[in-house]
């Protein structure tokens, strides 16, 4: 057998993403995304793969463009439909399973997400954008010199760019026709389409009937008649909203939110149920204390429900890692299928027996994966798109460790050591503190650039300081009103850990981060020399004239304690520029240009 290599940063090549597990209808095959970075586009490249659930074939390649994502079984099992940027911009496509060409169905300009099949499958709902607005790289002649005219506080978005008047809104198209009809309008954001069983009525999020610029966290889940007509809303939110999700019975509506209004950003979403008539909704998963959605908010499908409709399944992430949980009616929430490894998008067998879902760990590249629920029994690896990798390059170990920050609070971290490490000998120790500060280390991607790192001889500290998720509202909280304080605090003290124990060479410590955690490395070497260098990624580095100008701009008012003027000594005092003067360590500041927060 050929001896393993260390990992290399050109491995990123050789590293394969999978993502968005769907089951067929009869349960027995499953169709995932596969992407992968291409090296002479400089793009990543993602198609569609079809895999049997009983895993006694390799996995085959439904589509073979370079843009597919999205599958989305018909009821029948005969077609997938799913999104492709084989043009200009993202449109709907259909395409028989058992071959033949791929058909459009939309030519939206600004393109289409999110689509659903109607129970009886004649139809598919999606979202699209409206508006006429042309982005400032597009625009031509004396168009270009036209001003971007902004008329709401969080007027732009990662990865999406400029809203100007564009809106999202649902739509239904007509499968063999391909006539298309517009069930909401107006000046609203409206998202996560949900076809009730019975095929009458479609449920979806909209921050309508809100004041964005006032309650800028704050959604509702609505229906409307997939035949058309006015929207009606079901839940009386006080908070955020995501990814409604009917009960096989079609008596209620589950969904991933809160009812904490703009306090809610620290806060965990909480599994919500509410009937599908409306009412008041109520958390089924508020005794676990932990995020439903996985990381740091609730993405891909993070809720499915049980065939008898007496309970639901959602993903919660729980310190560090995200489980499979399974609540009843009246909230027993319970974990159902754990493991080191974060879980970002799930399935059920029919049955109810068994998940199909994407997973990851630092250790353990992206694959789909089918687990028995209750034992995790009868794993089978469905996708083996990393098996290649890993079977050339040897990677480090992690593992958890905790220790005690200045005020007694014990306080979690991971730490990744690179391949062959020797108890007793003192390594170069590089320290990456996460953004947020809502949100969690190991994080649900590969981190090849800790691999690279750990293959060149260096620990690397991933701690999970007060602010972070995972770990119940009470630690996440701590931050509020405190930036730079106590998790500073407690940044060093995992620092100062990992030196008394004879794993780190005080004398070659090393700090980064992006967004927040961009923020933190940057206060961290404006108040200690202690750190050989820092890389700065993104960061907040003037609270006050920063405030406002993010696509999260309601943010800062919560976390630090009002507005600017209601409190500019605190937003003075935390803002690392003020310190700078002290700073005397290297530093390397990053910024990608398509970063708008």
């Amino acid at each position: 057998m050929p001896r393993k290599r260390r990992f290399r940063p050109d491995d990123i090549y050789e590293l394969k993403n999978v993502s968005d597990p769907q089951l067929s209808p009869d349960g027995t095959q499953v169709a995932y995304c596969l992407s992968w970075p291409d090296r002479d586009s400089d793009s990543t490249h993602v198609s569609i793969f079809v895999a049997p659930l009983n895993g006694r074939s390799p996995a085959r390649r439904f589509t073979h463009g370079t843009k597919d994502h999205t599958p989305r079984w018909s009821p029948d099992g005969r077609y997938l439909a799913f999104v492709s940027d084989r043009g200009d911009k993202s449109q709907l496509f259909v395409a028989p399973l058992d071959g033949g060409e791929a058909r459009q169905l939309t030519k939206r300009k600004w393109g289409v997400s999110q689509p659903a099949w109607s129970p009886d499958g004649d139809r598919l709902a999606f979202v699209a954008r409206t508006g006429n607005f042309t982005p400032p790289k597009e625009r031509k002649g004396l168009e270009k010199a036209a001003p971007i005219v902004v008329r709401d506080l969080r007027y732009k978005l990662d990865g999406i760019g400029f809203f100007d008047r564009r809106r999202t809104h649902i739509f239904v198209a007509n499968v063999d026709s391909g006539e298309q009809t517009q069930l909401t309008s107006g000046d609203y954001f409206d998202d996560h389409p949900a076809w009730s069983p019975n095929g009458r009525t479609i449920a979806f999020v909209s921050d309508r009937e809100r004041d964005r610029n006032q309650r800028q966290f704050r959604t509702d889940v609505w229906t409307v008649p997939a035949a058309g007509g006015r929207p009606r809303k079901i839940t009386r939110s006080r908070g955020a909203a995501s990814l409604p999700t009917y009960s096989p019975d079609g008596k209620y509506v589950a969904y991933a939110g809160h009812e904490h209004g703009d306090e809610g950003v620290a806060k965990n979403p909480h599994l919500m149920l509410v009937s599908a008539r409306g009412g008041a909704p109520r958390s089924l998963s508020a005794a676990t204390d932990r995020p439903v959605g996985g990381w740091p908010w609730a993405i891909g499908q993070a809720i499915s429900w049980g065939p008898s409709s007496r309970s639901v399944y959602f993903l919660a992430a729980d310190r560090g890692t995200v489980a499979i949980y399974r609540a009843g009616l009246r909230g027993d929430a319970q974990k159902v299928l754990d493991g080191e490894r974060q879980i970002e998008s799930f399935v059920l067998t029919p049955d109810g027996k068994r998940a199909v879902f994407a997973a990851v760990w630092p250790t353990r590249p992206w694959e789909i994966y089918a687990a028995a629920l209750g034992n995790g029994r009868r794993e089978t690896n469905l996708s083996h798109a990393n098996d290649g990798f890993l079977a050339r390059v040897e990677l480090g170990d992690i593992r958890r460790t905790t220790y005690k920050a200045p005020d007694g609070l014990t306080i979690e971290s991971f730490v990744m050591y690179p391949p062959g490490y020797k108890r007793g000998r003192r390594y170069p120790l590089a320290v990456n503190v996460h953004g947020g500060p809502h949100s969690y280390h190991p994080g649900s991607r590969a981190m090849t650039d800790f691999h690279a790192l750990t293959a060149r001889g260096y620990v690397v500290l991933l701690p999970n300081p007060r602010g972070s998720t995972s770990y119940g509202d009470a630690l996440s909280e701590m931050v509020v009103g405190d930036w730079a304080g106590g998790d500073y605090g407690d940044i060093l003290a995992a620092v100062d850990s990992l030196v008394a124990k004879g794993v780190a060479d005080p004398e070659r410590l090393y700090i980064g981060g992006y967004s927040y955690g961009g923020y933190m490395a940057i206060w961290a070497v404006a108040h200690t020399d202690r750190f050989r260098a820092a890389l700065v990624g993104a960061p907040v580095a003037n609270l006050v004239s920063s405030f406002g100008t993010g696509d999260i701009p309601g943010l800062d008012i919560h976390e630090l304690g009002g507005l600017p003027h209601e409190n500019m000594a605190f937003y003075v005092e935390r803002s690392p520029t003020t310190h700078l003067a002290n700073c005397k360590t290297p530093v390397l500041l990053v910024h990608h240009e398509g970063d708008l927060r």
